[in-house]
């Protein structure tokens, strides 16, 4: 057995190597002073970067005969505020909705607890929110003020049955799937015993390989270290899934010197997938809408290795980008962009930055993956910004629809969800988690922050 788990251990920190907004669990142990009878609690926090997540507590009474665990969401709430003297950035957890999952005692409804609050802080200067503080509000609406007695982040090895059997049963999805024995699954043919049992989709059985486009302006003045975020982290992310799945990458960059329209046609034009494969195509950089052309959703990339060429003329638009991969009829072909969609002259915004807390180590579901890009078929093209619209982004974490699709991908396929994902889920709370970060940005007169990603998913299993 630890053998097995020394393997499982390197092969995590061989897939998740990537510098992404991810997954943090904390171990968080606290007392209320004025809550003798229940002397210590201790929850754990499930976060992703994009500020979803749930936490689960857990306590017992002072004699030790009574033991319950406490199952909330949580809103999360950035602040302000003066520390030992000194200005502080604060992340709060408001639990909300408490329901018991473990009540030993049997007498206690939902509504008897009173929601936790966990207080995390940091300096201007420091990378991650820590743990801080905890309040509770009691129904008269006065506040029990804890004190942190512990804290760790939580990995993999750390997930052991044990631990988890404090906080989940075992009749519980999360539960099965972080310790049921997976096997890698092979693409399989959907149409077997239809006809008899002779295979009328032969494709199906055909290796697969998965084909990968980046195009980023990494050497714009303005915005080429945000680029750089958004290559390092996508390319990382597609990097882990085609060594999780065993499966051949070939990788195309079209960037610094390179980047121009002709090496982008050349690199599409290139493209030779099989009808098994998976194509990628990601373009990070400047983007603008023609005026004149109302009916066209999707942006048109700005691919002018200077700025002296024309425009109008050094351009693609996205939807131009997702016929041409489509004509090379691979199984799964997805397009993303994150690039503004607004009127031509525009300049990309720098937006606020992320909410980063400690990075957690937890493996995939390998069922979620394969289903996700080995058993899907269609298409998927995705962008930052509705036409009218900035697409926001910093260097310190690249732009908000790249970090909120890694995050997105990240959290279903992880062991903590319990239901099998889909690509229209992903790119759904992808689209509502870089609504809700940008709404948090400081906007000038006459102009909205508002960032709503345009998409459209056309995926079957």
């Amino acid at each position: 057995m630890k053998g097995m788990q020394k393997i499982f251990l390197l092969l995590i920190f061989l897939f998740f190597s990537f510098s992404g907004f991810s997954l943090s669990i904390y171990e968080i142990s606290y007392e209320f002073k004025n809550l003798t009878e229940f002397p210590r609690y201790t929850a754990m926090l499930v976060r992703y970067g994009n500020g979803t997540g749930f936490m689960r507590v857990r306590y017992m009474n002072i004699a030790k005969t009574e033991t319950y665990v406490v199952h909330m969401e949580f809103d999360e709430v950035e602040g302000r505020s003066k520390i030992d003297g000194l200005p502080h950035l604060t992340l709060q957890f408001k639990g909300k909705g408490p329901r018991y999952i473990i009540n030993s005692s049997g007498n206690k409804t939902n509504e008897a607890y009173n929601p936790d609050i966990l207080w995390f802080k940091k300096r201007a200067e420091d990378k991650d929110f820590k743990p801080w503080g905890v309040t509770s509000q009691n129904t008269d609406e006065t506040f029990e003020y804890g004190n942190i007695l512990a804290v760790k982040v939580m990995n993999d090895a750390d997930l052991t049955k044990p631990y988890v059997k404090q906080y989940f049963l075992e009749t519980e999805t999360f539960y099965a799937n972080l310790f049921k024995t997976t096997t890698p699954v092979k693409p399989v043919d959907n149409n077997v015993g239809n006809n008899n049992g002779v295979t009328t989709n032969p494709a199906a059985t055909l290796p697969v390989k998965m084909h990968f486009i980046i195009v980023a302006n990494t050497n714009d003045p303005r915005i080429g270290y945000s680029v750089q975020k958004d290559v390092t982290n996508l390319s990382s992310q597609m990097k882990d899934v085609a060594t999780f799945l065993k499966i051949p990458l070939n990788y195309v960059e079209v960037s610094g010197a390179k980047f121009n329209k002709k090496n982008v046609e050349a690199a599409v034009t290139a493209l030779k997938p099989g009808v098994n494969d998976i194509v990628i195509f990601y373009y990070s950089g400047h983007g603008y809408s023609f005026e004149e052309d109302k009916n066209q959703a999707y942006p048109q990339f700005d691919l002018r290795e200077s700025r002296f060429e024309d425009i109008t003329v050094a351009t693609l638009n996205a939807s131009q980008i997702m016929d041409m991969v489509k004509a090379k009829k691979a199984r799964l072909n997805i397009v993303l962009s994150d690039c503004c969609n607004s009127n031509l002259g525009l300049l990309k915004p720098e937006g606020k930055n992320f909410a980063l807390t400690a990075k957690s180590l937890l493996s995939w579901d390998a069922n979620y993956c394969n289903n996700l890009f080995l058993k899907s078929s269609g298409s998927i093209i995705a962008t930052a910004a509705k036409k009218g619209q900035f697409a926001y982004g910093n260097t310190d974490v690249g732009g908000y629809f790249t970090s909120n699709f890694v995050t997105a991908l990240e959290k279903y396929l992880s062991k903590f969800t319990t239901t099998q994902p889909t690509w229209d889920q992903i790119i759904t709370e992808t689209q509502t988690t870089t609504v809700s970060l940008s709404m948090a940005n400081v906007c000038q007169a006459n102009t909205t922050c508002r960032q709503d990603p345009v998409y459209a998913v056309s995926v079957t299993k």
